[in-house]
């Protein structure tokens, strides 16, 4: 495997004038967008089928241009290899739900954070087109969520985005995994394809809610095969994905990884 040169992601550093400008309205059109495709998956069920796709990338990719954010996506073949497959990302800020929403494939199901409902519009969009909320506070819930993103994934083919971290990096660097989506995988034996952000921390600054102009780069890297994963295993599975998504990137700070 190829490594991947971090200058590519710092190539570039330019104001934030046009997160200033721009702000009230990639607000506006975060939250409206995601309210509207909610109404017509409502009148239209077969929206959630053949269109949800192109209008989820079309959310994502409005505000990246806008702020003169560049993606570099490499590792298509991965994302788009036939059958379903769990896609596991790095979680470095809210700008991800732009970059994931820009990149997604053509199947799509994602886990999300129940706490995404109090977001008007946003919560309301992403449950109506089918992704799956995860309540974090309630274990039973929690599984019966993961559940139903594996019955899906097997029924639809589609592919899955999770987070291992389970929650973005508040002090920059990879965190430890915790295990919900590689017990997935050990349930399933659906394929594993790592996916590495680099340059969002750069272009949305933590603590900043103005994103700046810049590159991110998403790699999608081989899939990792999963048929000989079991329940007692996923421990060792998941300190593995991790050492090599630390041939990426860094590791989180220890008091981060501590929180």
């Amino acid at each position: 495997m190829t490594g991947v040169p971090a200058s590519s992601t710092q190539e570039h550093r330019a104001s934030a004038w046009r997160g200033v400008l721009f702000f009230l309205p990639l607000v506006l059109w975060s939250l409206a967008v995601p309210m509207c495709v909610a109404l017509v998956a409502v009148v239209w069920p077969a929206f959630r089928r053949e269109g949800v796709v192109r209008w989820v990338r079309i959310w994502g990719r409005v505000p990246l241009a806008l702020c003169a954010v560049r993606l570099e996506v490499h590792g298509l073949e991965h994302r788009d290899r036939p059958g379903p497959k769990l896609i596991l990302f790095n979680h470095v800020s809210l700008l991800d739900l732009y970059v994931l929403a820009a990149i997604c494939p053509d199947r799509m199901v994602a886990l999300y954070k129940r706490e995404l409902h109090r977001i008007p519009g946003l919560g309301l969009g992403m449950r109506m087109i089918g992704m799956i909320p995860v309540d974090r506070g309630d274990l039973g819930s929690a599984i019966a969520s993961i559940d139903e993103a594996g019955r899906r994934l097997r029924e639809e083919g589609a592919a899955c985005y999770m987070a291992p971290e389970g929650t973005r990096s508040r002090l920059g660097g990879l965190q430890p995994f915790k295990l919900g989506a590689f017990h997935l995988a050990a349930q399933t034996h659906i394929p594993v394809v790592p996916l590495v952000m680099r340059g969002i921390e750069e272009v949305l600054p933590m603590g900043s809610f103005l994103v700046r102009s810049g590159v991110v780069r998403a790699d999608f890297l081989p899939p990792i095969d999963t048929t000989a994963w079991e329940r007692e295993t996923v421990r060792q599975h998941a300190r593995e994905l991790r050492e090599l998504f630390l041939e990426y990137l860094p590791a989180a700070p220890e008091r981060a990884a501590a929180d």
